[in-house]
């Protein structure tokens, strides 16, 4: 029987391994079994289990600001929430709106973005978004699809920003798990065992911006700094030494998950594979 059970699906890998395509695929499958289901990719400005372009102001910060934009207090109260000890913006939604992209343009929101902050808050304000949505699971009938936002996110700050140990990163994982447990979660986790030299592939499919932020952030912090990396050879060994913490991490947790190499298989090999793993429950 096609899942009983489980009411979140992770889908996890490095960048170019065919994460969101595969979050698509799942998604195409529980359409066909008619299991209401919601996907949600990385960079998606509703995303339910993460932030995406969302700003963390003191409650002082935030006074400022309004005062700063008093014409436009009425736009970031609409785009504001209160977080303990502060304001969460949700920026990226506001500088959607035409009278907010005029009016604050210039306005450096990113310097206050979750994935900005200190780690320890910003761990304090993901767990609770974490355990926020899995209340939101729970008491609902959907099954949800999210990508990257489990292992990815969490090691990008932890590993790549601020070069914290593996039991850090594993004790944080497990504290999520903890979170999402009573939803029956299973992660599809996608790897390239030759992911040095088909990597040039990915950058051919990627803008010239992408590569270059993503080299700076992984050679320029955290772990690659500490360890002398740089440039494009550097990105590549922060790169590896992620997805080895990703996978010893993987090993200590009691979830359901399958790990489909690409380089030994193919798409429609990959995705049988993955229409089984679904069906056991």
């Amino acid at each position: 029987m096609f899942m009983v059970n489980t009411k979140l699906i992770l889908v996890e890998g490095l960048p170019g391994s065919g994460k969101t395509s595969t979050a698509r695929f799942v998604q195409k499958l529980l359409d066909e079994q008619q299991i209401p289901n919601r996907l949600f990719l990385e960079v998606d400005l509703e995303h339910p289990a993460d932030y995406e372009s969302v700003a963390y102001f003191t409650e002082a910060q935030f006074k400022a600001l309004q005062q700063r934009y008093a014409n436009n207090e009425y736009l970031l109260s609409q785009y504001s929430e209160a977080e303990t000890g502060g304001v969460l913006l949700y920026y990226g939604k506001l500088m959607k709106v035409t009278d907010a992209f005029e009016a604050f343009e210039g306005e450096d929101f990113g310097a206050y973005d979750v994935y900005s902050l200190p780690l320890e808050k910003h761990q304090q304000i993901i767990r609770k978004r974490w355990s926020t949505f899995s209340e939101r699971v729970m008491s609902g009938d959907l099954v949800y699809i999210l990508e990257c936002c489990f292992l990815q996110n969490p090691l990008t700050v932890m590993l790549v920003r601020d070069n914290r140990t593996e039991t850090d990163l594993t004790d944080y994982i497990h504290s999520l798990y903890g979170c999402i447990q009573a939803s029956n979660p299973k992660l599809i986790y996608l790897q390239d065992e030759n992911f040095k030299q088909s990597f040039s592939s990915v950058i051919a499919e990627r803008p010239e911006e992408w590569l270059t932020f993503i080299t700076w952030y992984y050679t320029e912090q955290g772990y690659g700094k500490a360890n002398n990396l740089s440039g494009a050879d550097g990105l590549l060994e922060v790169l590896e030494q992620r997805k080895k913490v990703e996978l010893a991490i993987l090993e200590t947790l009691p979830m359901d998950q399958i790990m489909l190499n690409k380089t030994s298989l193919d798409w429609d090999a990959i995705h049988k594979q993955i229409s089984l793993f679904l069906q056991s429950d």
